[in-house]
């Protein structure tokens, strides 16, 4: 009998990971590209990014069976999302002869929620670009929190630190607020030195998200050099994520049982003073919580993802 083969696929914003594994752990082929999140780049340019890297992986293994794929896809927030984006999978897969027996897509933080907890209670949150929570009692409750993007929400996530620092910038620069030391380390990190600057900076015809998202990494100086603003921003960043972890066991009804906290993305990773102070709001609220940060590379959650849905089949 051949050994079982998954196909892992973990489609963000801004990185694209696919992975041929053998069930029991041997990496056949892995390669990375662009992000794949369709409202960000349109159906036709995600078809076209699957479906060539799909055929990369075909013609490096020349494998045909496939037992289980899974398909974790940034974008997936409504029923109407994931019909689009079912469509674009499978007009991706007829680029290769892949003979997949069980296909799954769903919402890549849903997906890496399952891969970390499997039929345990526990939650996931991320704060990167943007910021969700996803939860699980273990049995057959799933919940989301926020993730509906930078125009509705995303509070607490490098976007939306992005926003408050420029906002705390111009209000500065208007005297509407005191000066922050923010400005300096900011235009120094851009490498430019007027407000002019920031100006054509912010408003350039290919801007996106992740450029003012990018910026949220400035605040971890700010607050280390004592910066009240920077601190107040750290602060409220804490308190918003605080918010939606809150909101998302509450709907999970959690009572003091074991539970898991998984932590991921830019801002929980690289920001100790968010971090802490989210811990420190947790621990006061929920003491027999337990809080991991996510260490491994997301596509690894993904594979697990997949494993587990071998193991209930």
């Amino acid at each position: 009998m051949k050994e079982s083969i998954i196909l892992a696929v973990d489609g963000g914003a801004t990185k694209t990971t696919l992975t041929l594994r053998s069930i029991q752990g041997q990496c056949l082929f892995e390669k990375s590209t662009s992000g794949s999140n369709y409202q960000t780049i349109g159906v036709n340019a995600v078809i076209e990014l699957l479906s060539n890297i799909l055929h990369s992986a075909y013609l490096s293994t020349q494998l045909e069976p496939i037992h289980v794929a899974v398909f974790a896809m940034a974008g997936i927030d409504t029923k109407s999302d994931l019909e689009t984006v079912t469509h674009i999978i499978n007009q991706s897969l007829q680029s290769t002869p892949f003979h997949i027996e069980k296909l799954i897509i769903e919402n890549d933080v849903q997906s890496t929620l399952i891969g970390l907890v499997e039929n345990h209670p526990g939650a996931l949150l991320i704060s990167g670009t943007g910021s969700i929570v996803f939860g699980t009692d273990g049995k057959s409750k799933l919940v989301r929190t926020g993730g509906w993007g930078h125009r509705a929400s995303d509070e607490g996530s490098g976007y939306w630190i992005g926003r408050q620092i420029l906002k705390a910038i111009f209000r500065a620069e208007d005297e509407l607020e005191p000066p922050t030391i923010l400005k300096k380390i900011l235009l120094e990190k851009l490498q430019i030195r007027s407000m002019d600057q920031l100006m054509a900076w912010l408003y350039q015809p290919d801007y996106t998200n992740a450029q003012t998202a990018s910026i949220s990494s400035v605040l971890q100086e700010a607050v280390s050099l004592g910066d009240e603003k920077a601190i107040h921003i750290a602060q409220s960043a804490a308190k918003e994520l605080f918010s939606l972890v809150k909101a998302t066991v509450t709907k999970l009804q959690y009572e003091d049982e074991a539970f898991k906290l998984f932590l991921n993305g830019g801002i929980l990773k690289h920001d100790p003073y968010i971090r802490n102070s989210l811990q420190q709001m947790i621990h006061r609220t929920y003491p027999h919580m337990t809080i991991v940060l996510c260490k491994d590379n997301p596509i690894e959650y993904i594979v697990r993802r997949a494993k587990y849905s071998l193991k209930i089949s």
